[in-house]
C-alpha cells in the first residue's frame, strides 16, 4: 500500500508548537520595552529603599530646573550688559556734549561784545576824525566797507545748498567726486568755495554763509565732518546771503563757472539747490579782522597826506579756496 506524496506547496503552514510565542525571534527588543531597567540597577534601587535612602543617586528633576532658570538668567544678563552702553562711557559723551554747547555760548556772547564794542570804537573814531576831515572820514567809510568791517543791509539773493535726500556722508573734504567712498549726495567744502567764488565774479558786493561775513582773508574749510567760515562750523543747510542788484546777480551767476558748477550738482548728485531774489539783506560785520598796518598822518599845516589804516584787501573778489583742515 503505498502512501500518498504530499508536497510543500500543497500543505499548510506549520503548526506552532503549544506554550511558545510566535515572536520568540524579537526576545531583545521585548525585553527592552517590558524591562527598561537593567536589572542590577533595580536591585541596587530596591537596595536603597530598604535603608531608607532615595532609590536615585542622580540629581532631581527640581534642582536642574533650579540650575537651567539661573544659567539662563546668567546669560540673559550678560547679553543686556554687552549690548547696554557703559554709564562712565554714557557719562564721558555727556560731559563733552556740556562742554562743548557752553563754550560754544561763551563764543556767541563774546562775538557780540566784540561788534559792540567795534561800533563804539568806530564812533570815538569818527568823532576824533572831526567835521573838517571829509576826506579823510569817506576814505575810511569806503575801506571798511569793502573790508567787512561794518554791518551792510540791501536788495540781493539767496543761494542754498543742502544734501541730497536721504544722504549722509562721511567727510567734508575738498574733492569728494572722484572717491567712489564718499556719499556724492552730501554738500562738500569745495562745492560752497566754488559757488561764492562764482557769486563774487557776478558781481557781489558782500557775501555771508549762514551769519558768517566773508572777507578777502576768509576760508572755508572742512575739518572731519563739519564745513568751517571763518573757522565757525556750519549746519547745514548751507545759506549764501549776496548783496547785490539781484537781476544782475542771477543772470550773470548763470553765464559763469559758478552757476554751471551750482547746476551741476543739483542735476548730477541730487544736492538742493535755490536761489531766490530779496528786496532786503542784513549781513553781519567780520569779527576776524585785525589791523597789519597803520600810518600817522602829518601835520595840517603840510601838504596833504593819506591816512591809511589798512585792514585785509579792499576788493573781496574771490574767497580762499584752501581745502586745509587747521590754520
Amino acid at each position: 500500500m503505498t502512501t500518498p506524496h504530499t508536497s510543500h506547496r500543497d500543505a499548510g503552514p506549520p503548526s506552532t508548537p503549544p506554550g511558545r510565542r510566535p515572536d520568540e525571534s524579537m526576545t531583545l527588543l521585548i525585553s527592552m520595552m517590558e524591562r527598561p531597567l537593567d536589572p542590577g540597577y533595580a536591585a541596587a534601587a530596591a537596595e536603597r529603599e530598604a535603608a531608607g535612602l532615595p532609590p536615585s543617586t542622580g540629581t532631581r528633576t527640581v534642582t536642574v530646573a533650579v540650575a537651567a532658570v539661573v544659567a539662563g538668567l546668567l546669560l540673559t544678563l550678560g547679553a543686556l550688559a554687552l549690548r547696554t552702553p557703559s554709564t562712565s562711557a554714557i557719562r564721558a559723551k555727556a560731559n563733552l556734549v556740556s562742554q562743548i554747547e557752553s563754550r560754544r555760548a561763551a563764543v556767541d556772547r563774546q562775538e557780540a561784545q566784540l561788534r559792540a564794542v567795534q561800533a563804539e570804537v568806530d564812533r570815538l573814531q569818527a568823532q576824533a576824525l572831526g567835521q573838517d576831515e571829509t576826506s579823510l572820514q569817506t576814505r575810511l567809510a569806503a575801506l571798511t566797507l569793502a573790508s567787512g568791517a561794518e554791518k551792510v543791509s540791501g536788495p540781493g539773493i539767496t543761494v542754498v545748498l543742502d544734501n541730497a535726500p536721504g544722504s549722509d556722508g562721511t567727510s567734508a573734504d575738498g574733492n569728494p567726486r572722484t572717491d567712489a567712498d564718499k556719499d556724492e549726495g552730501k554738500v562738500f567744502s569745495k562745492d560752497l568755495q566754488v559757488v561764492v567764488n562764482g557769486l563774487w565774479e557776478a558781481g557781489a558786493e558782500a557775501i555771508a554763509v549762514n551769519g558768517q561775513r566773508l572777507t578777502s582773508r576768509s576760508a572755508i574749510r572742512f575739518a572731519g565732518e563739519a564745513i568751517l567760515v571763518n573757522y565757525r562750523p556750519l549746519a547745514r543747510p548751507y545759506r549764501i546771503s549776496v548783496i547785490g542788484d539781484p537781476e544782475d546777480l542771477q543772470v550773470e551767476f548763470a553765464a559763469n563757472d559758478g552757476g554751471a558748477y551750482a547746476r551741476a550738482l543739483q542735476d548730477n548728485y541730487g544736492i538742493r539747490v535755490s536761489i531766490d531774489a530779496a528786496k532786503s539783506l542784513s549781513l553781519p560785520a567780520a569779527t576776524s579782522l585785525t589791523v597789519r598796518e597803520a600810518m600817522v598822518p602829518k601835520p595840517k599845516t603840510s601838504a596833504p597826506a593819506t591816512t591809511g589804516t589798512t585792514t585785509p584787501s579792499t576788493t573781496p573778489s574771490t574767497t580762499s579756496s584752501t581745502s586745509e583742515s587747521s590754520p
